[in-house]
């Protein structure tokens, strides 16, 4: 029978903080808005994490859910 989202149960949760210097332009604040507001970054971290994890961890042991 193959795996759902129901048959997964929260294990873990980690939260980010991004910070950016206090007297950074408008310009650079919006740009860097942008970048981390996109699909493809969002898509990015989760393949990142999953590829550390799957390093460490038995293949299709853990779902990695990136959300904003």
């Amino acid at each position: 029978m193959p795996d759902t989202p129901a048959d997964r149960v929260v294990f873990d949760e980690l939260h980010v903080t991004l910070l950016v210097p206090r007297d950074l332009s408008d310009s650079a604040i919006e740009q860097a808005s942008r970048v981390i507001g996109s699909r493809r970054f969002v898509a990015q971290v989760r393949q990142a994490i999953a590829a550390v994890l799957s390093r460490r961890l038995p293949r299709g042991s853990v779902t990695v859910v990136v959300t904003r």
